[in-house]
């Protein structure tokens, strides 16, 4: 069966084990044909979640139950992937309701309508509407104690508006703990009864390090008219955008000293002045920061101003690297192959065994990112339609492990030197020693002669060398384009 031709699953959560089971009947008939997961211990919730990763297309629960109410199963299940639909399916009528929608539910299904019309229509209408989001709303995955620790205390930040000072190596996921921090105290303003509009609290994110000073500047407190070349109308700057959300400022250590002067009054006093402008506007969002330098040494160099080191790093988060979380490197992994198969619009791939044990050995200087780049590459080019093999890595993970790990298992073994003979050839075909001494080649370089070859091989028979490519037509036109190889 193909991806796009599964089952919708549904996780059904209530404490009526009856009324689960009569549910569960209804949309598993082929009228509907979903595929159904039934739970009626909600405190559960989360481990389900984890077992069943992305095979669950929307959640449907009760609201009254006595272990986990279903407003904490809505906080649970959006905690764990924030683009995961939602239905309230209750006997409460509709007295919750405005509130539930504004907490993030998808649906609102009184039990007193017919769960042979309301309930399936209501889950068609919550699935058409999940989109896949890339980044911040991608969802954070983790079972290592490291990252479960930093979680618990962006968790216990919700009820406190303090700054927040996210450290980390790049790739680690920063700008993702960041919209964890917003979206926890969302949830928080939520349950204290609070009305909260996406509108009113958004996130808004700059970093620091991509624009130029006088840019930067206007960027972070808006300008007014004629107040440098190019200003054409009065513009807010992030401060006054965010309104009473988050604004999210990384590489905060990119800034010059000019503009941390500038920025620590903003802090401090909790208003602005735009560019050109003489009167102050008051702000109100949250300001959380991040840095991938130690910023701690840049403040003892005099490189960074101390008053507004202390001023943002009022909790301090420290990101751990990848390398110091084994545990959450196959779980991450896994879900990117589902997410590059859901992508792609082919089969799921599975890691074999040495494929697991060659990415924990790994000391993964990128972290995530570098896993992400790692795991598409070997998707793309992997040369097993089903599975991801230790030689589909790139040679600084495939080779350093075929040295690190001998193996007796001469078919392992054999995999290996294939393995090490074909990245040969693909870094010096074509050019002698000294011209590969001279330019290594870059992974977009390795993947564009790859699919050349591959075209060449296939006299540009495009579907023949897809499946030479182990990818479908579609990828392979997509990458064709990306590295603009003449066909």
């Amino acid at each position: 069966m193909s991806n796009s031709e599964k089952k919708k699953c549904v996780l059904l959560v209530d404490d009526n084990m009856d009324l689960l089971v009569t549910t569960q009947e209804v949309l598993e008939d082929p009228e509907f044909n979903y595929k159904v997961i039934i739970l009626s211990d909600s405190t559960k919730i989360r481990e389900v979640l984890e077992e069943n990763q992305d095979r669950i297309d929307v959640v449907v629960t009760d609201l009254q139950m006595p272990m986990k109410s279903g407003e904490e199963v809505l906080d649970e299940v959006s905690d764990f992937d924030v683009n995961l639909p939602v239905i309230v399916f209750t006997g409460e009528g509709n007295k919750q309701k405005n509130h539930l929608i504004a907490a993030g539910a998808k649906g609102f299904v009184d039990k007193a309508d017919s769960v042979h019309l309301a309930l399936p229509n209501a889950i068609e209408i919550a699935m058409s509407s999940k989109r896949k989001v890339k980044g911040r709303g991608r969802k954070f995955i983790y079972r290592d104690e490291k990252m479960k620790q930093v979680l618990d205390m962006v968790t216990k930040l919700a009820a406190v508006p303090s700054p927040v000072l996210i450290e980390g190596e790049p790739g680690t996921g920063k700008e993702l703990i960041a919209y964890k921090v917003h979206n926890q105290r969302l949830k928080h303003l939520r349950r204290a009864g609070d009305q909260v509009s996406e509108k009113m609290h958004p996130y808004v994110a700059v970093n620091c390090g991509a624009l130029s000073k006088t840019l930067l500047e206007s960027q972070l407190f808006g300008h007014k008219k004629g107040a440098f070349t190019g200003s054409v109308a009065d513009q807010d700057g992030v401060f006054v955008a965010a309104k009473r959300g988050t604004l999210f400022l990384d590489e905060i250590t990119e800034l010059d000293l000019d503009l941390q002067v500038k920025l620590l009054r903003a802090l401090q006093e909790r208003e602005v002045t735009p560019v050109g402008a003489t009167k102050a506007i008051p702000v109100h969002a949250r300001v959380v920061t991040a840095t991938n330098r130690p910023i701690q040494q840049l403040v003892n160099e005099g490189k960074f101003r101390a008053d507004l080191y202390y001023r943002i790093n009022v909790v301090s988060l420290k990101v751990p690297p990848l390398r110091d979380r084994i545990g959450d490197i196959q779980p991450m992994a896994e879900a990117f192959l589902r997410d590059f198969a859901e992508e792609y619009n082919c089969e799921p791939r599975k890691l074999t065994e040495p494929a697991r044990v060659a990415l924990e050995s790994y000391q993964w200087p990128g972290n995530v990112r570098e896993l992400h780049n790692c795991i598409e590459r070997s998707f793309a080019l992997g040369g097993n339609a089903s599975e991801i093999r230790v030689e589909d890595f790139p040679p600084e993970i495939s080779l350093r492990f075929t040295s690190d790990h001998s193996s007796d298992d001469s078919e392992l073994l054999s995999s290996f030197q294939e393995a090490t003979q074909r990245t040969t050839e693909a870094l010096v075909e074509g050019r002698s020693l000294t011209a590969t001494a001279s330019h290594f080649k870059t992974y977009d370089e390795l993947v564009a002669e790859h699919i050349r070859e591959a075209l060449e091989r296939s006299r540009g028979v495009k579907s023949r060398a897809a499946t030479m490519l182990s990818i479908d037509r579609n990828r392979l036109y997509r990458l064709i384009e990306k590295y603009q190889i003449s066909t």
